[in-house]
């Protein structure tokens, strides 16, 4: 958790401390030590900050991304700049300083880690209305992937808030092609811009015998399987593998890709075609068009409805092209690993801009 004034004079004494840099006002009167900050990763923030509201506004409910990442669902970093709460017609209060308040009478709430959310259908439906495919791809999977929703069950929550609600079209279109096998984020966000890109889907997590000794199985996270032609994987590296000790278990960096270079070499002996992409070559989407056209990836005839967004004005349009490809950027950063603090304004640019 991170600390928030209990009074006026508290308040000041915080304020004078962030002014002096022995503090960092993280979110709108919410305060951390920078040295422990700048060690967090984004989803971990956005935790911290969500749970010292919880704790001073014991009534508030919290929903939409905020709710997700309670959770423990994908969600995509550009998602996480404002805290989501639950107010009522009733109730109602602007958003300012951070908190984006939704006007929501009569929802159903749990108690996740202690907080107060909204329940896990809901929470999903609310996401995947109010973000693109992709996000909402990401979000959906994980939900499956979590094991405590089923497809059908989200399928029956969306149909039942009506199709006339807003969004209800593009989240039924989302859960639809949504998958419990897709084990990141980032795969879930590839597969989605595949998808939209019109190539030939995947099977995930498809399991490859060893050549070498038959006993041992690989799993890739995408197999294409092509008549007349050799299949295709499609590997997503992630940097988690390399400094997650949970992943590493005591190994070495080089004992790692000492490992992965063995075992791409034995797969490589099936005599399927490997391509592997970053998250970065995911989201630099001309570049992933052209890796999947090089591999030989087909393009496919019908994947079903996908989502699609509202047009906007020209200028609207222009405008939002900007901001996502500066979030863009902002995600690779926060994915670099970059132990720096980020400049409150370029940050209140970026989201608010």
């Amino acid at each position: 958790m991170c600390v928030t004034p209990a009074s006026t004079n508290e308040a000041r004494r915080l304020r004078r401390a962030a002014d002096h840099g022995n503090l960092v006002e993280v979110a709108h009167r919410v305060y951390a030590r920078p040295e422990y900050w700048v060690t967090l990763k984004q989803a971990q923030r956005s935790l911290h900050i969500i749970r010292t509201l919880s704790a001073a506004h014991p009534t508030w409910v919290f929903c939409g991304p905020s709710a997700a990442m309670v959770y423990g669902l994908a969600v995509s970093y550009k998602l996480l700049y404002k805290v989501h709460v639950l107010t009522s017609k009733k109730a109602h209060s602007q958003s300012k300083n951070g908190i984006q308040r939704h006007v929501l009478d009569n929802c159903t709430s749990t108690v996740v880690e202690g907080i107060p959310v909204t329940t896990l259908e809901r929470t999903v439906y609310d996401c995947l209305r109010s973000t693109d495919f992709k996000h909402g791809l990401a979000i959906a999977d994980s939900a499956l992937r979590l094991g405590r929703v089923t497809k059908q069950e989200l399928l029956q929550f969306i149909e039942r808030q009506g199709m006339r609600s807003d969004g209800s079209e593009q989240a039924l279109a989302t859960i639809r092609h949504a998958d419990a096998r897709a084990e990141s984020g980032g795969e879930s966000i590839a597969r989605a811009i595949i998808m939209e890109q019109g190539f030939m889907l995947p099977e995930l997590q498809h399991v490859v015998r060893d050549p070498v000794d038959n006993s041992v199985a690989f799993r890739v996270d995408f197999w294409w399987a092509i008549e007349g032609q050799p299949p295709i994987i499609g590997e997503l590296d992630g940097h988690e593998k390399y400094i997650d000790p949970e992943m590493t278990v005591g190994r070495s960096i080089v004992d790692i890709m000492t490992g992965e270079r063995l075992r791409e070499s034995h797969i490589s002996g099936t005599g399927a075609k490997v391509m592997r992409f970053s998250f970065a070559d995911v989201l630099n989407t001309a570049y992933f068009v052209h890796l999947l056209e090089s591999f030989g990836v087909p393009r496919a005839s019908d994947v079903g409805e996908l989502p699609t967004q509202r047009p906007s004005i020209p200028e609207a349009r222009f405008l939002e092209t900007v901001r996502n490809e500066a979030l863009r950027y902002w995600e690779l950063y926060q994915s670099a690993e970059v132990l720096t603090e980020p400049q409150p304004r370029a940050l209140e640019c970026l989201t608010h801009g």
